[in-house]
């Protein structure tokens, strides 16, 4: 699952390091469904704190969620193109670093290999996410994020509707993903009340 797969690969004194360093620049926050535009490559953007959903600019699918602390805009900086954007799920704070400014903090405090670990990480992410998705059957797809939206439930306590979830992070088509969770349903494999996953029972590995 993308979300365990991140927590538990996360290089968290990477990050709280970079985070530290930057602590002297300015803040600000951001409210709910505003937006962190990479497009301007001159500009890194560290999330302090809150929850961003990133989403493709080609087609505003949903990548992934960040639900702690990140960094923005690396690969736009550094490409000088931007294919992703960051929206606030939640009040959240964010500092927006000139690229001159945040080199010179990496650099200042020997960083670099930390933002090293921290971009990795994120490829790592990314390509765990082609790896649920990318030539797998709509079952397999929809099974994965069935484990991943109990496990927003049960570990962080989130009110996911089910349908709308997998429809916003997948390609998959709304009657796709109602045929195939309303088979769940029917075989007992688990139960699902006005939209909402109550239970998984068991998940078989093919439909």
């Amino acid at each position: 699952m993308l979300s365990i797969y991140g927590i538990n690969s996360r290089p968290q004194q990477a990050i709280d390091a970079i985070i530290a360093a930057t602590a002297d620049c300015p803040e600000k926050t951001l409210k709910k469904w505003q937006k962190i535009i990479t497009a301007d490559t001159n500009y890194i953007h560290i999330v302090v704190s809150g929850e961003v959903e990133i989403r493709r600019i080609s087609d505003e699918l949903s990548m992934f969620t960040m639900r702690t602390q990140g960094i923005l805009g690396v690969a736009s900086v550094y490409n000088n193109a931007a294919h992703m954007y960051g929206i606030a799920r939640t009040p959240t704070v964010i500092r927006t670093i000139k690229k001159t400014d945040f080199e010179r903090i990496i650099r200042e405090n020997n960083l670099w290999a930390d933002l090293t670990q921290v971009l990795v990480w994120y490829i790592g992410i990314l390509t765990k996410r082609d790896d649920i998705l990318v030539a797998r059957s709509a079952y397999s797809v929809v099974r994965e994020f069935l484990l991943e939206i109990n496990d927003l439930i049960v570990l962080h306590k989130r009110d996911v509707n089910v349908y709308d979830y997998i429809q916003e992070y997948t390609n998959l088509a709304r009657s796709t993903i109602i045929k195939i969770l309303s088979d769940l349903k029917k075989g007992h494999y688990i139960v699902v009340e006005k939209g909402k996953l109550i239970t998984i029972n068991s998940l078989p590995e093919r439909y």
